[in-house]
């Protein structure tokens, strides 16, 4: 089975179109997609109702509250539904920009070559940006470069980026140390490399393929406070670095 996390934020003129990109892609094939509506206050939430089938279940809050949340709720009831754990979990943006072709890459990556983590990088040969503003590039590259210094992970460049995968038994030693509640603590975008740190604790079958992140693709406004990222990822690198030394020592 094959896993799609969509997080939901205000995403009504998205929605519409991930929802049924993903379908075509994954025609003959064993697939659900998680949508987890994070308090949304526009028409997402009924988009998602319009659009639901078996493949589709719908989850979340009517309260916005935060991607930590979603990503937890998500992963949460992935892990109690799937029936395998070489099951795979791909986690997409909503917003468009994450390239669905390169879908059938990161499942294969992991049922081919036995990875338990893929990553789409932007710093990979062949991968990079497209129509990124000035600002939040420098700001990408910065937090990259700091997480890659503080959490070295052997074949990682890209640690910010949404688009991965997972192969769904790597979510178990951490959910076994942890439970559910207390999987992911950052609140904000930062929670995405959380879960890339906390997860390559247990494994070092790592492995990325190149992506063009192409922000014109985008449809709607960022949902990201860059100042309060920023010191989110500070408060991150401090917390993390015990629970990475707490983890190492219980996985011993």
């Amino acid at each position: 089975m094959i896993y799609f996390v969509l997080p939901i934020y205000n995403e009504e003129n998205n929605v519409k179109v991930i929802v049924p990109e993903i379908r075509r892609c994954m025609a003959g094939e064993e697939y659900k997609i998680v949508a987890i509506n994070d308090g949304s206050s526009d028409g997402s939430l009924q988009l998602l109702k319009d659009l639901k089938a078996k493949d589709l279940l719908i989850d979340g809050s009517l309260i916005n509250m935060n991607i930590g949340a979603a990503f937890s709720l998500a992963i949460d009831r992935i892990t109690r539904d799937s029936q395998d754990e070489n099951d795979v979990v791909v986690i997409l943006e909503s917003d468009q920009t994450s390239n669905i072709e390169l879908v059938h890459d990161l499942i294969s990556e992991i049922r081919d070559k036995g990875q338990d983590i893929v990553i789409a990088s932007r710093y990979l040969k062949g991968g990079g940006y497209q129509n990124f503003p000035l600002p939040r590039l420098i700001y990408s590259w910065c937090a990259n470069a700091l997480l890659r210094f503080f959490f070295p992970i052997p074949k990682a460049t890209d640690y910010t980026i949404f688009l991965r995968g997972y192969r769904v038994s790597a979510f178990y030693p951490v959910l076994d140390k942890l439970t559910s509640h207390a999987f992911l603590q950052s609140h904000g975008f930062v929670a995405n490399s959380e879960l890339l740190v906390k997860l390559t604790v247990f494994t070092d079958k790592v492995s990325e393929i190149p992506f063009i992140y192409d922000y014109g693709r985008k449809v709607g406004k960022s949902k990201m406070n860059v100042f309060r990222t920023i010191h989110e990822y500070f408060t991150f690198i401090q917390y993390m670095k015990y629970i990475v030394n707490q983890l190492r020592k219980l996985s011993s």
